[in-house]
């Protein structure tokens, strides 16, 4: 059995099955716990997966691969696998999807459609990490948008429809240019290999781009990529669509969404076009700096709590961009285990944001003196998820940021100077959030409110990331070992053509 095929289409059959039950059972907890039955199965799949998976295979080779003739008189493939790049973040996925289906209990609005979004959502960021074809990859990176489309525009704020339209045009716009470069590599590809095809493994072993091809082809790709992970200055939609967003599609969207762009960059950008990421490292390697600082001093102006932490999900996203842009093993290595530990850290860092808003009905920090008096529950999980995102050693935030500046200290050291005062901007942001939203006196308006603590399906799915984030914190090798093994033909091929 191709395990892999079954991840990424159960996801799927469960969105049907959640849209028509949602028709034809009105009972709120049977829905819900359909939903959540349905949720582990992925989860469950995965883990067989992962039990099985063969990080001593030789770097590159994918495993649990499957190539067919879809559409042959275009050249496109269904060709899907899996290696160390794309593992962890596919067991992100299918481990966050229970647990945002899990918080979202108290959801009253048409849950069947909800859960339905969910569920497609999760199929499609499967196919993203799964794809092994460039078309095959446009076409789960397009379903992943509407999802979360419907998602902010029918469970968001009261700016959702702004909020959407914006996410909407800004994403697929990116993706269109990001088509037209799938496109060049396709003809240029047809050219060499004497038939056309999209599938990236065949096009990586007999199609050659000379160094000219790849330097106007990767601006394309990088603009696509930059765009979602995103990067300053393309990141504007990132702080709207968050604050609009339900608690859930903002998890999905920092915790996993972000990291469609990092992935296409490692995969493709850097991975078909090495000469070319070369060629563009410094000054992607200056993007990722002032991405990492502009958007760590937009984070500390904010008194918005949610907007706080969409600002902090852009400067840490510029340190994947900076650890991969350096060119140096160590930092790309951490650079990719960063996406991963954002995506733990950031999906905690939105539960927590979204149980207060519920709780409270303000983010507002400048209403929530003194909150730790009235949710002590709550509040020690945000101090422990605050912790984790400024690096704290120990936890998981802390690893990734150790292998980005050791690595990046022996190539750019100046340029490492200046990314590690983000470090200090990061700290500031959040230890002043926490001193201002949490400690001193209760303001008379929380205590009035008679807010509820944090309940136990909210807690649940924090306490399981609190929990991998300590242990992979404090025994990374597992997930370093498996990322190391996926990106050793990438760092083989940048550093034969540096």
């Amino acid at each position: 059995m191709n395990y892999l095929n079954l991840l990424i289409f159960l996801p799927l059959a469960a969105a049907l099955v959640m849209f028509a039950a949602g028709r034809l059972c009105k009972n709120a907890n049977i829905l819900r716990g359909l939903a959540l039955a349905l949720s582990l199965l992925p989860l469950l799949v995965n883990l067989v997966i992962l039990a099985g998976y063969d990080g001593g295979l030789a770097s590159g080779q994918f495993q649990y691969t499957t190539t067919l003739d879809w559409i042959k008189t275009f050249g496109i493939t269904y060709a899907v696998g899996l290696d160390g790049l794309s593992l962890p973040l596919l067991f992100l996925t299918s481990l966050l999807t229970p647990l945002v289906v899990l918080l979202s209990f108290d959801e009253h609005k048409d849950i069947g459609v909800f859960f339905g979004l969910l569920f497609l959502l999760e199929c499609g960021l499967f196919g993203v990490f799964a794809a092994l074809d460039l078309f095959l990859f446009y076409l789960f990176w397009e379903v992943v948008l509407l999802p979360m489309y419907f998602l902010i525009l029918g469970w968001g704020g009261p700016r959702r429809r702004y909020a959407a339209i914006k996410f909407f045009v800004y994403t697929h716009v990116a993706s269109l240019v990001m088509l037209v470069a799938f496109f060049a590599i396709f003809l240029h590809a047809g050219r060499e290999l004497g038939y056309y095809t999209f599938n990236m493994p065949a096009i990586m072993a007999g199609a050659g781009f000379a160094p000219g091809l790849q330097y106007l082809i990767f601006p394309a790709l990088f603009f696509g990529f930059a765009v979602k992970m995103p990067t300053v200055p393309f990141h504007t939609w990132l702080p709207d669509a968050h604050v609009e967003a339900p608690t859930g599609g903002s998890v999905f969207l920092a915790a996993v969404m972000l990291k469609m762009g990092g992935y296409g960059l490692v995969r493709i950008a850097f991975g078909m076009f090495p000469a070319a990421a070369v060629h563009y490292a410094l000054p992607m390697a200056v993007l990722g700096v002032i991405s990492m600082l502009w958007a760590a001093l937009l984070a500390l102006a904010q008194d918005d709590l949610k907007k706080m932490i969409a600002y902090s999900s852009v400067s840490h996203m510029g340190l994947v961009l900076f650890g991969l842009a350096v060119l140096q093993q160590r930092a790309f290595n951490g650079a990719v285990v960063q996406m991963f530990a954002h995506g733990l850290i950031s999906a905690m860092l939105f539960m927590c944001c979204g149980i207060l808003q519920h709780s409270v009905g303000t983010r507002r920090i400048g209403d929530l003196g003194g909150a730790a008096n009235v949710l002590p529950k709550l509040s020690a999980l945000t101090v422990y998820t605050f912790f984790a995102s400024i690096g704290l050693p120990g936890l998981l935030g802390f690893i990734p940021e150790l292998m980005v500046f050791l690595g990046a200290f022996a190539a750019h050291k100046l340029l490492t100077v200046v990314a590690m005062l983000s470090m200090i901007l990061t700290a500031a942001y959040y230890l002043w959030a926490l001193e201002r939203a949490y400690f001193g006196p209760a303001s008379r308006d929380l205590v009035e409110k008679q807010p509820h603590d944090i309940r136990w399906f909210q807690a649940v799915p924090l306490l399981v990331l609190g929990a991998l984030v300590l242990a992979l914190g404090v025994c990374p090798a597992p997930l370093t070992d498996i990322v190391s093994q996926g990106t050793a033909y990438i760092i083989n091929a940048l550093g034969g053509v540096a």
